[in-house]
């Protein structure tokens, strides 16, 4: 072996401890994408202790820690007795916390944003290759949900308003990443939304429109099976949502 493969081997040393993860953290993981995602809404319940002891085929007890640790994050409260349960809570920002936090790892959200716009478009370009005709109506129903959403909030946008148009928005995003037909994009869109799904959420203080003129005709250049517009619509898309983000952290 050549000194060049001995030291290439040396430096890639990805080795290291393996850390045993708690049952409870799984569980915490699964209730907070299901949160994320627009599973459970505020204000809805989620599934009672045995049920979801059940579903996820863990214990009561790991159910109870992992409520305990969403309880602590202020993502759900538990009420006790009759009518009680895990009710999920309306998210709270700290506008200026958030800016400062958001200021500091500029550098990580500017990154995050150029993978999108790469996983994006590249699952906008497949999806108009790929798309069946039962593609199209889930998405079509998305769009119509968030025009809808912006009807309802003219003026002051409320957070529950904003939170639930975040929630469509992102599943409009995973319904074309799922029609693309690659499940490694549809994995990559996801954590990539998930990622970025809290904290620029945070900094719209009302619903921004032109976005969802962009969802329509992102679904028009699919459904026309235009490769390349759908590409370069999502890619303007994401570009704008991130010209906001920047002003915003600018101010």
């Amino acid at each position: 072996m050549n000194r060049t493969a001995e030291t290439m081997m040396e430096d890639d040393n990805t080795l290291g401890p393996v850390r045993q993860i708690a049952a409870h953290e799984l569980v915490v993981e699964q209730i907070r994408r299901s949160i994320e995602i627009g599973q459970f809404l505020p204000g809805d319940r989620l599934p009672p202790e045995r049920e979801l002891a059940e579903t996820l085929d863990v214990s009561r007890t790991t159910v109870r820690s992992a409520i305990a640790v969403l309880e602590r994050e202020d993502m759900i409260s538990v009420r006790r007795g009759r009518g009680g349960g895990f009710l999920v809570m309306e998210p709270t920002y700290d506008l200026a916390a958030t800016r400062q936090r958001l200021q500091r790892d500029r550098a990580a959200m500017q990154a995050a944003f150029e993978f999108r716009v790469i996983v994006e478009s590249g699952a906008a370009r497949l999806a108009a290759k790929r798309r069946l005709e039962e593609d199209l109506a889930p998405l079509s129903r998305l769009v119509d949900r968030m025009r809808e959403t912006i009807e309802g909030a003219r003026q002051e946008t409320k957070s529950t308003q904003l939170h639930k148009y975040n929630v469509l928005d992102s599943s409009f995003h995973l319904g074309i990443a799922q029609a693309s037909g690659s499940r490694h994009l549809a994995q990559a869109v996801d954590e990539s939304r998930r990622r970025m799904f809290l904290p620029v959420g945070a900094i719209f203080g009302r619903i921004d429109s032109a976005g969802d003129e962009a969802h329509a005709e992102i679904l028009a250049a699919i459904e026309a099976k235009d490769s390349e517009a759908s590409a370069r619509l999502m890619t303007e898309h994401i570009s704008r949502t991130r010209e906001t983000f920047e002003a915003w952290l600018n101010r």
